[in-house]
């Protein structure tokens, strides 16, 4: 296998669930589960309203962190229990803190699905996932 740190970003999507079906079989597939690091990253991100603290409701945290766990240990429940993965759960903004993890642990391949939950924001913002392929200095796989 050519690569040995995969980095796979979850956000509980079909496509994202498809992004780590993808990378589990890549390394079965490739006979590599003692040779490849496998981490699954879910980057939870608290709203905002026009950047200012004064008009977020806080309240919420606990919740939306709860969540963000639920969304992890879905990821878990797919796993294959011979395969050992590394899970992360992160705050930030998701595609720049995919980006900065990956560099900081210095993965060599990053698996995304083509779109993550939140179309309509996609659709003003820019999605996580082509942020990710403009932006990231190694190689990306996005899975459809």
């Amino acid at each position: 296998m050519l690569f040995t740190k995969i980095l796979v970003a979850y956000d509980g999507s079909n496509l994202s669930k498809k992004a780590l079906e993808k990378a589990v079989a890549l390394i079965q597939e490739t006979n590599a589960l003692q040779h490849v690091q496998l981490e699954i990253i879910h980057v939870y991100h608290y709203p905002s309203v026009v950047g200012t603290p004064y008009f977020v409701d806080t309240s919420s945290r606990p919740l939306i962190i709860e969540q963000a766990k639920e969304v992890i240990d879905e990821a878990k429940a797919s796993i294959p229990p011979n395969l050992p993965v590394k899970y992360v759960l992160l705050q930030g903004p998701p595609a720049a803190t995919i980006l900065q993890y990956a560099e900081e642990k210095q993965h060599d391949l990053l698996i995304t699905g083509s779109r993550g939950l939140s179309t309509i924001r996609e659709f003003f913002l820019g999605s996580v996932s082509h942020y990710i392929v403009q932006h990231a200095k190694v190689p990306v796989m996005i899975v459809k």
